[in-house]
């Protein structure tokens, strides 16, 4: 596939300028020759010069209204690999044309791909694929936003909207969550998934080899003798090891392309640690701030969660604040909770509720998507929530989430 680097912007025709002066000099020579010296054929040189810009017109008028353009687009492709726009170009009215260009649309900062595609029209359809590259995760959309044509004389550019936005998801990274600090424990209480109290005796979370202290009521014998190997049910615990993300999807105050990196980096860390926790044991409930909660008991329902962030879209006002959806949390809770907190917004009721909930035993963790300009107010309570002991962390623009 042509590499995005390697491509350059397509070379311009002839200026309209530059045509429409050279066809005036020819236009005067003809008729001042017809003036001069009478000639029938200068006369009739004259008149096909006259006309011929008129005739190209209607042409090309013709021809750029019933020219068909059709364009595929993949569903979605992961952020920094590289897909194609495929242009299907149909001329059904055999009409020739000079030059046609394809002008497209996108996201200047997230997306890359050429901005235009210069073509010679034929009897025949081209197809034309066209390489881009989506550089942060996202709903973007793109497509053909307009074709211009050059008349034959190239003395007319005629332009036609087309209008064919598409949406592109592009897909976020499965970053490595291994070594974030806020682990440490939450694997401590994972590993309760060994233990037999508070089990859900209706749920068969997973099959494992059989340990000596393993009551024999736990074999699994039909699989044991199928596989000749002993084989006990691990049930699904309610004890607590469960994780809360709550994700705030409110619009960082920022500047576009701060709020794109910063949204970006949010998705794959929140998404990064879904994917820590269900492979450790741990279910997940993933909230967000437009009202989606997807609750994760084991790898396979990863997909859910991974599908649902990367087409989360940050809003002015989302329908939720983290605050909401960790009072609700707590108000639901039998017990203790484990909750990740990811915003970008700090605020005195938020660092009430997250001081009284570590007060009362719940695990609570804040990480903090800082924008380069923070509010003072904002930084005053990360500062008092990590002098209190709080586990905070924060993120800037610049941080490598891997």
């Amino acid at each position: 596939m042509l590499r995005l680097k390697n491509l350059r912007k397509p070379p311009e025709p002839l200026s309209l300028g530059l045509n429409r002066v050279r066809y005036l000099v020819v236009l005067l020579l003809v008729a001042g020759g017809a003036w001069l010296y009478g000639e029938r054929m200068l006369y009739v040189s004259l008149a096909v010069l006259v006309a011929l810009p008129i005739i190209s017109y209607i042409l090309a008028t013709v021809g750029i209204m019933t020219l068909r353009v059709d364009q595929q687009l993949p569903d979605s492709i992961l952020k920094e690999e590289y897909g194609d726009l495929v242009a299907t170009i149909t001329n059904p009215m055999r009409i020739p044309f000079g030059t046609v260009r394809f002008v497209f649309y996108g996201d200047d900062f997230a997306v890359v791909m050429q901005d235009s595609l210069i073509a010679e029209i034929g009897f025949r359809p081209i197809v034309q694929p066209i390489p881009f590259q989506i550089s942060f995760r996202g709903v973007f959309e793109m497509g053909i936003k307009s074709v211009q044509i050059m008349d034959l004389t190239g003395l007319f550019r005629l332009t036609r909207n087309l209008n064919l936005p598409t949406e592109m998801v592009a897909l976020p990274r499965i970053i490595d969550m291994t070594n974030f600090p806020i682990t440490s424990n939450l694997l401590t209480q994972a590993q309760s998934r060994f233990d037999i109290r508070d089990e859900d005796y209706a749920t068969i979370s997973d099959i494992r080899p059989y340990l000596p202290t393993d009551s024999i009521k736990r074999v699994h014998w039909k699989l044991t003798a199928k596989r000749n190997e002993w084989l006990v049910k691990n049930f699904q615990s309610n004890a607590l090891h469960q994780v809360q993300i709550i994700l705030d999807t409110k619009r960082i105050d920022s500047t576009y392309k701060e709020q794109i990196i910063m949204e970006d980096k949010l998705i794959e860390m929140s998404i990064g640690l879904a994917d820590f926790c269900l492979k450790r044991g741990m279910p997940v409930e993933y909230m967000a701030g437009e009202g989606h909660s997807i609750m994760g008991k084991h790898p396979a329902d990863f997909e859910t969660i991974y599908q649902t962030a990367s087409r989360l879209i940050f809003e002015d006002e989302p329908i939720l604040s983290p605050y909401s959806i960790l009072a609700q949390s707590l108000n639901d809770a039998t017990g203790y909770i484990n909750a990740i907190i990811m915003t970008s917004r700090l605020d005195s009721t938020l660092y009430e509720r997250v001081v009284n909930a570590q007060n009362n035993g719940h695990y609570i963790a804040v990480i903090y998507y800082a924008p380069r300009l923070p509010d003072r107010d904002t930084e005053k309570i990360f500062r008092l929530l990590e002098e209190g002991g709080s586990a905070v962390y924060r993120v800037t623009e610049d941080d490598d989430t891997f």
